[in-house]
């Protein structure tokens, strides 16, 4: 992370590259209103091993900035889609955005903020033209919306020290470590990676707000394979992405997890396959987070609502009940921790400068709100709740950060069991299942395809009439948002923490979801894409002790 005296070096070059970028005009088009840089500085390490060797290690340092240049006013200007769409790497600016890290000499940057802000103002002057052009054809349906909403000065600056990563007792981690798995019973292959991303980030616009704040997130990554006689694959994977370098675990701590992964792969290699299901399901914690972020979290990014494109699940939707149990589901950027975990997701300001705050989203089953950028999602009582995040290029939209998910009567997972038995006879199924973890999930948000969402299962179990439970293997759940969510029966009362990253337009992001487990009365399963696998022709070398 930069420390306090180049941070002050860096601010006046920005400041001064926006007042610049303001000043640029052409005859009969649009002139600039507004002007933002936002500097990401990145320090990276990482190690991969594998069978007790070092495969990769490697450190960077690399910088790049985001600009964002907006013509005509904050009632109207060029953006389309609610930015969706500005995400191509063929733009010019797209490849402009990389700078110089040497801060002994700023004349290198300060080129480079030129070049990038010529080719912003261009590209959005020509994004107007279309736009106005489309008005003679198409009409807007955003027309009466503010495109962007403006704000006060500001300055919050926060200088942070960075951890110190030491990069010899991760290589000799993942080494170790690596060496341990490889030597467990029925593993054909795995591997261990150690990640370390420590960043700062400074935003200053023509605004005159200047934001400093730094992130830091560490991950911990270990996996194990089995490839069976029949060609499958089973696999376990233990991910741990922390805010500090306290909450990854020591070599003893480690193994302890990694026996409990290892325990697991062997169930599954005897565990029943299955191709298909639909019946009551207990989604533990873990997936129960995944199920919210999926089927309902994407749909309630404002961002979406000003897209036609999008399927816009819960467009015009805001006071109206839309889950039938008392469910709460809210979005609290500024939530830094629960339970003693830091959430990884959490921040001070948005990518657009906008002191990030609590969006209670849904409330007793009504929507309130959507997650929200600066530009208006809708219209009467609109106000930013500070949710546009991106990774690099491409424009900030509303995501998730540090997502809520609370029932009103919560109930232990003693009893969600029983009532999981109850709902497996009442149906007469001839069982039920519990999915204890998943790996991760997808979901669908556009008009022209299905209004779905999946979540691939990594350990599960059918659970028969009488109780009795027997690990199964071969399906992931899916199913449409409005079903899956209206099928909640029951909300547990023990809530874990869950930090991870997300994928969608703006990029891959940090994300933190805070859930409890949650008993469905139905939820469909699939059949899992299956990619056999033929045998070594050769038996894997001894191992030389």
């Amino acid at each position: 992370m930069l420390p306090k005296a180049r941070v002050e070096k860096l601010i006046p070059v920005l400041k001064h590259a926006c007042r610049r970028a303001r000043r640029m005009k052409v005859a009969g088009f649009p002139r600039a209103y507004y002007c933002s840089f936002l500097l990401r500085d990145i320090n990276w390490f990482n190690t991969w091993a594998s069978s007790g060797s070092m495969y990769r290690r490697r450190a960077d340092h690399t910088r790049n900035v985001y600009c964002d240049i907006r013509v005509g006013s904050p009632r109207y200007d060029q953006i389309c889609d609610g930015g969706l769409n500005d995400n191509d790497e063929e733009k010019e600016s797209a490849n402009l955005v990389t700078m110089p890290i040497d801060d002994n000499n700023l004349e290198g940057i300060r080129i480079a903020l030129w070049r990038l802000s010529e080719a912003k103002f261009r590209e959005a002057l020509s994004d107007y033209s279309t736009k106005e052009s489309n008005r003679i054809s198409t009409p807007d349906p955003n027309r009466s919306l503010k495109a962007f909403t403006t704000l006060r000065p500001i300055t919050h600056i926060r200088h942070a020290r960075a951890e110190n990563v030491d990069e010899e007792k991760w290589v000799r981690f993942c080494k170790i470590a690596s060496k341990w798995m490889a030597e467990l019973p029925h593993v054909s292959s795995s591997w261990v990676e150690f990640d370390a991303a420590q960043e700062t980030k400074i935003f200053v616009s023509s605004e005159r707000r200047i934001v400093v704040q730094h992130v830091q997130i560490y991950s911990l990554t270990a996996l194990i394979k089995k490839l069976t006689r029949d060609g499958h694959t089973i696999e376990q994977e233990l991910v741990l992405n922390c805010a500090t370098q306290n909450e990854l675990p020591d070599m003893r701590r480690f193994k302890k997890l990694m026996r409990q992964k290892h325990a697991q792969l062997v169930r599954l290699l005897r565990a029943k396959t299955i191709h298909a299901f639909s019946g009551p399901v207990l989604l533990y914690p873990g997936p129960a987070g995944l199920l919210f972020h999926e089927a309902v979290g994407h749909r309630l990014e404002g961002s979406r609502l000003l897209s036609s494109g999008e399927g816009q699940t819960f467009k015009d939707q805001i006071g109206k009940k839309v889950l039938t149990l008392d469910i709460n589901i809210r979005d609290n950027p500024k939530l830094k921790s629960f339970q003693g975990i830091k959430c990884i997701g959490a921040y001070d300001f948005d990518d657009e400068g906008h002191p990030g705050r609590n969006a209670d989203l849904i409330h007793r089953g009504h929507l309130k709100d959507f997650l929200s950028t600066r530009s208006a999602c809708y219209g009467k009582g609109f106000v930013p709740n500070g949710h546009a995040r991106s990774k690099k290029f491409q424009r900030p939209i509303s995501r998730m950060a540090v997502t809520i998910i609370e029932g009103r009567n919560m109930v232990d997972l003693k009893l969600m069991k029983e009532m999981l038995l109850q709902q497996i006879r009442k149906q007469k199924k001839p069982f039920g299942m519990i999915v204890y973890e998943t790996s991760g999930g997808e979901t669908e948000t556009q008009s022209y395809d299905f209004q779905a969402f999946s979540g691939e299962i990594s350990f599960a179990t059918l659970v028969y009439p009488d109780g009795k439970e027997v690990v199964v293997r071969g399906v992931n759940f899916v199913g449409t948002p409005l079903q899956a969510l209206n099928n909640i029966v029951a909300i547990g009362g023990y809530m874990e923490v869950d930090n991870s990253f997300c994928g969608a337009e703006s990029g891959f992001i940090p994300v933190t979801t805070i859930s409890p487990a949650a008993l469905l009365s139905n939820l469909e399963l699939q059949a899992k894409e299956v990619e056999l696998v033929a045998q070594n022709i050769l038996p894997r070398p001894k191992r030389d002790h």
